[in-house]
């Protein structure tokens, strides 16, 4: 697992983060419950709060200016990275509680954290903005963006990582000159900082085009060349299918296997479990950003030699067969 494939697993059947963006809009209605959320964190907490990543401290306040515990800090960092937290071997701290312990020992067995001492990780103390660093940059990997800062207060066991926060643009201390190293770090600063560290270096799928090319496969066209670090099960886990039948009924489907053109600029999906013999309608592929419809229709025996799929469903005058819905 690395930083830019550890992701996928732990999000895809909600969200993706590459193309989350939510409306700057003052009058936009963020998805969560929670009345102590203002705009400096509310886009941050929006999305850890649809992935199922945080709770709040009541059902009504996220506790945006309360401490974050070492515990807390350990439970959501494990969900994030999609760690086992289950099966991870013991570590052998004494004072964890069964919320906490997976967690703990599968971050330690990632190597992302350690204790206070050998025996005692001590879950209930807050989290400092040192430690913090350390989280992030060993669990998303980001060591090697270390720069020098201008902060007085980096240095001791956290200062390489807090150069690399700084390295990658994912914070910018407390002010020019501190990072606040030795201050306990807030659930909302916690919020913003690990959403910050999703988004950096993260790819987004952006397509352009999509065919029904049989009853059992369609192909998606991409803007770009897929990075060779991400396979096509990356790319689909990025994108929502659904498709419209002529009789106006929908149905949502996960396709049953994926594959990418020697230009990894074509994803080929094949969906056996959505079958369209002899069916007509329109497949909708939306990579989050838009929604391209992709017309078919199967329901005649034979179509004329040489015309595509899409041509073959009837379209009114003017309509391309494949279309972007903003």
């Amino acid at each position: 697992m690395n930083k830019y494939t550890f992701f996928t697993a732990a999000t895809a059947a909600t969200v993706t983060v590459a193309s989350f963006t939510a409306p700057a809009s003052a009058d936009y209605d963020y998805e969560f419950p929670f009345t102590d959320v203002g705009e400096r964190y509310a886009e941050a907490v929006e999305f850890l709060y649809i992935i199922d990543a945080i709770n709040g401290v009541s059902e009504t306040k996220f506790g945006t200016q309360q401490t974050l515990t070492r515990g807390d800090a350990a439970v959501i960092l494990a969900y994030v990275l999609d760690l086992d937290t289950e099966n991870a071997p013991d570590a052998g701290f004494k004072d964890l509680n069964n919320r906490v312990k997976g967690s703990v020992n599968a971050l330690v067995d990632y190597g992302v954290v350690s204790g206070v001492t050998k025996t005692q990780f001590k879950p209930g103390e807050p989290l400092s903005r040192g430690a913090m660093a350390k989280f992030l940059v060993t669990g998303f990997e980001l060591e090697e963006y270390a720069e020098e800062t201008p902060f007085t207060d980096a240095g001791g066991v956290f200062q390489p990582y807090i150069e690399a926060l700084y390295g990658t643009g994912i914070t910018s201390g407390k002010t020019a000159t501190s990072y606040g190293t030795n201050q306990n770090i807030t659930r909302g600063e916690f919020a913003n900082l690990l959403y910050a560290t999703f988004m950096f270096g993260s790819y987004a799928t952006t397509i352009t085009g999509a065919q029904v090319t049989s009853a059992t496969s369609t192909s998606i066209s991409l803007e770009e060349e897929v990075p060779e670090e991400y396979s096509a099960r990356d790319v689909a886990a990025q994108l929502y299918f659904s498709i419209v039948y002529s009789d106006q009924t929908q149905t949502d489907f996960e396709p049953t296997s994926y594959s990418l053109s020697p230009d990894r600029k074509t994803l080929t999906i094949n969906h056996k479990n959505e079958d369209l013999t002899g069916k007509k309608g329109i497949m909708e592929v939306d990579d989050f950003e838009k929604v391209i419809e992709a017309p078919f229709d199967f329901t005649a025996t034979a179509t004329t030699s040489g015309a595509s799929i899409a041509d073959s469903f009837e379209q009114p005058a003017g309509v391309p067969a494949t279309k972007a819905v903003q």
